[in-house]
């Protein structure tokens, strides 16, 4: 038996697609495993809302509270944490709807009801101030598939801003 070698010369068109195709690789996805893990990781949720950190407050009936300052508040929930950026820095909320992972959140004033001085009352908690002021509500769903929400204090009473922003300004989480 004989065993017989013959060489191939490609020539135009064949040659040129004969040639290893080379691509650039894919760009990575914000869901891909982590640590070699299997599961994938939730794209970054993020929210924000403005909210009246500063107001007067009135002496006498029939005079509304004023808001005169606000901020914009900016949650981001990611890889099981919640963090919340008040203007001055992010506030490391988790501990507030701990424990459990964390992948959702939502940003809000708080709900308030109306507050009618007269002249003996005192504005005693920001939800009767009746304005959206001083407190945000942040909404966050846990990966058991609850949802959760705790008021946090971003203004005191009388009006005065309490930022910067920490985990004990904020309520006890709540389940809906």
């Amino acid at each position: 038996m004989a065993v017989t070698c013959a060489t191939v010369s490609l020539s135009g068109s064949f040659a040129a697609s004969a040639a290893p195709a080379k691509t650039a690789p894919a760009a990575p996805s914000a869901t891909n495993p982590q640590g070699g893990e299997k599961k994938t990781i939730p794209y970054p949720r993020l929210d924000s809302a403005n909210i009246i950190t500063t107001f007067t407050v009135p002496a006498t009936t029939g005079t509304a509270v004023t808001p005169l300052t606000s901020n914009t508040f900016t949650g981001s929930a990611r890889r099981g944490r919640v963090f919340v950026n008040d203007g001055t820095g992010w506030a490391d909320i988790t501990s507030v709807f701990s424990p459990g992972y964390l992948y959702d959140i939502t940003l809000a004033p708080s709900p308030s009801t109306g507050f009618t001085p007269n002249g003996t009352t005192a504005l005693s908690n920001l939800g009767a101030s009746g304005i959206p002021a001083g407190r945000l509500r942040v909404t966050v769903r846990k990966a058991d598939g609850g949802i959760y929400y705790s008021d946090c204090s971003v203004a005191s009473t009388s009006g005065a801003s309490t930022l910067p922003l920490t985990a004990t300004d904020c309520t006890r989480a709540t389940r809906l």
